[in-house]
């Protein structure tokens, strides 16, 4: 038995607020499905292209003949018309079922590949220059990170960022840092009502201009960070070096304190990550890019005076 492929796309490419959707009109004129089928089953091919654009994952639609044939326009009054069966092989050329069950056409799901990325990576544009901002207006020097580790993270944005003088409070409690967080929410917020325009007015829509994301980034599996996880030995000693570099010296219990803010943090936002040891790395760098300019935020000492010492 010949196994199915795996999806042609992300499991979570929603391209719902996409208003358009791209067409090759030369390679429609030119295909097999305008030379060799019959208007209405090229009609209805048409109709089914246009329906995979608007589910999630979008190019893909159920593996369900009654709801491939309503959505063609051949099903009335839940009873499927004589006439499908006419067009029924027409309209799904090259249509492929997939080890999730739906079918796939890869012409839609190359372009839905495309312009998922261009999303993602406008989002990690417009996340890059809030921290930009952030860093210029409170003098700071937090982390831009990289589009590859940014995707792994799960794609944060809009979170609170530290800003000097914060006091006893973590990170995500810090009123100073309102300003700074409203004007990322508003960012975000504008980039997710505003589709993008289509293929004459945007090449960004098709990804033309922009190298395609890492397949295995897009293809990890988001989940909650656990509540008592706990960063291992190998990123115990990543963060002694990154505090040996900037002169610090870090008790255990900062380092508790923290772990459990980033935690609590997300799991009140109800954030989900595909990498939460890149989460951590990223937490603790913009913790220690705020150290030294106040008091330490957790206000606490270790009783035993554990430190990361070099």
């Amino acid at each position: 038995m010949t196994s199915r492929p795996a999806p042609l796309v992300p499991a979570d490419c929603d391209l719902r607020d996409f208003a358009f959707m791209p067409l090759d009109v030369a390679r429609l004129r030119d295909s097999d499905l305008a030379a060799n089928e019959t208007p209405e089953a090229c009609w209805a091919a048409v109709l089914l292209w246009a329906a995979s654009w608007h589910q999630v994952p979008a190019g893909s639609i159920p593996n369900d003949d009654r709801w491939i044939a309503k959505t063609a326009g051949y099903a009335h009054r839940g009873k499927i018309a004589r006439e499908w069966k006419a067009v029924r092989e027409g309209a799904l050329r090259n249509w492929v079922e997939c080890d999730d069950g739906r079918l796939y056409h890869p012409v839609v799901a190359e372009k839905a590949n495309a312009a998922w990325e261009g999303r993602i990576r406008q989002r990690w544009m417009t996340e890059c220059a809030r921290i930009k901002k952030h860093n210029q207006r409170h003098t700071m020097s937090l982390e831009i990170p990289s589009l590859e580790d940014w995707v792994s993270s799960g794609c944060p944005s809009g979170q609170a960022l530290p800003v000097p003088g914060d006091t006893n409070r973590r990170p995500q409690d810090s009123t100073g840092d309102k300003a700074s967080k409203g004007e990322g929410e508003g960012e975000g917020q504008r980039e997710r009502e505003s589709p993008l325009a289509p293929q004459g007015a945007s090449r960004d829509m098709l990804g033309a201009i922009e190298p395609r994301l890492p397949a295995r980034a897009r293809a990890k599996p988001r989940s909650a960070i656990p509540a008592h996880w706990q960063p291992t030995e190998k990123l115990v000693a990543w963060l002694r070096e990154e505090a040996r570099k900037r002169g610090v010296t870090l008790k255990r219990l900062e380092v508790e304190a923290q772990t459990e803010a980033m935690i609590d943090h997300h799991a009140s936002k109800g954030n989900v990550w595909a990498d939460h040891d890149a989460v951590w790395r990223r937490w603790m760098r913009n913790y220690l890019a705020g150290w030294g300019r106040g008091p330490i935020p957790s206000g606490r000492s270790s009783p035993s005076g554990e430190a990361f010492r070099v």
